[in-house]
């Protein structure tokens, strides 16, 4: 179901130093508002669609009251100056309004895992001293009973507390349940479990490269900045994963420290195919940077279809992250395939 934006933000300043826009005739610019009305509405949002279908000359016609020939040298006018940009299936987008769109469904994924967090770790509103004390409100609220006192009242028959904890009674040998959702910081003898190594090494991380940055990890949640961070088990185990995919986006390489466990890397990889390199370059979502990190270590066939990655995590955070972006870019479905040997030799053709 598509989400309704009644309004957006509108940088006036942005319209005004827009130099691809300032240099179009004012009746240009006009044609160019009303499309961003209709693009506003549409779904996808940010495309000039109508039912899901391309706006010819002859709808814009209707839709705006300005003659179809008119239309039509506008629009090349906008085209010729770069103010918008077509897809493969020939739909006029608005690239600025594509971005902030993908940026605020982000965003809400982001706040709707925050506020399930913080229920977990009963963070704020969830805290558990407002529930203490509302629940406390309510009680007080609602008239006690004389049954309730007496019930509390300890009789000589009650089995004595034991504080120096060197006594044992029925009730103290006993463990007390832990409450869901309890919260501790990190102890400071703390060493990587045997499930955690192995969720590293399934994303591709060799036994040195996890032992390095164990050790970090430990460093700055048991002595570092990290020390008043406190998670529950489930979410520590959310944060060493996260701390993986931090560690790989600082250092692309880091998950093949220690050359003894990891594949033969070249000091160069073979550059993309040309068509492939172009289309890329031709779309808003990336840049050079992004495509010799991320895209420069794989094989990338459109003809197949399919996009190989040297790791599982490289595969997955393509796929998860850039996988709509790439296809649109290379205008076809894509299957995203591992293959630690793609740059050794025993997979190029």
């Amino acid at each position: 179901m598509k989400q309704s934006y009644p309004w957006s933000k509108f940088y006036w300043s942005d319209w005004e130093n827009d130099p691809a826009l300032r240099v179009c005739s004012l009746d240009a610019q006009g044609l160019w508002m009303r499309l961003l009305c209709i693009a506003a509405r549409s779904n996808p949002t940010g495309f000039i669609v109508i039912a899901g279908r391309p706006c010819s000359s002859t709808d814009l016609s209707l839709l705006t009251g300005v003659p179809e020939k008119e239309i039509e040298r506008l629009l090349d006018e906008l085209s010729r100056n770069g103010v918008f940009s077509r897809d493969v299936k020939g739909r006029i987008f608005c690239r600025r309004m594509v971005r902030d769109t993908h940026h605020r469904a982000k965003m809400r994924k982001i706040g709707a895992k925050g506020g399930q967090s913080s229920y977990l770790n009963q963070k704020g509103i969830f805290a558990e001293d407002e529930h203490t004390s509302e629940q406390g409100f309510e009680q007080e609220s609602e008239p006690k009973k004389q049954e309730s006192k007496i019930q509390n009242l300890k009789t000589p028959e009650s089995p004595p507390v034991d504080f120096d904890g060197h006594g044992e009674t029925a009730s103290s040998a006993k463990p007390e349940a832990t409450p869901k959702g309890q919260v501790a910081a990190l102890s400071e003898d703390w060493s990587l479990s045997e499930e955690w190594r192995e969720i590293a090494k399934d994303r591709g991380w060799g036994e040195t490269a996890i032992d390095k940055q164990a050790m970090k990890f430990r460093q700055y949640f048991c002595f570092g900045k990290g020390t008043d961070k406190k998670r529950s088990v489930r979410g520590w185990r959310q944060t060493w994963l996260n701390w993986l995919d931090r560690a790989l986006k600082i250092d692309p390489d880091a998950a093949t420290f220690g050359k003894a466990e990891s594949p033969a890397m070249p000091a160069s990889y073979p550059p993309l195919p040309e068509p492939v390199r172009s289309k890329l370059h031709g779309h808003f979502a990336f840049n050079e940077n992004f495509i010799q990190r991320w895209l420069a270590p794989c094989l990338i066939d459109i003809e197949a279809g399919r996009i190989t990655a040297p790791s599982r995590f490289h595969a997955d955070y393509l796929e998860s992250r850039y996988g709509a972006a790439l296809e649109h870019a290379l205008g076809r479905a894509l299957t995203f395939t591992v293959s630690p040997d793609i740059h050794t030799g025993a997979n190029k053709k």
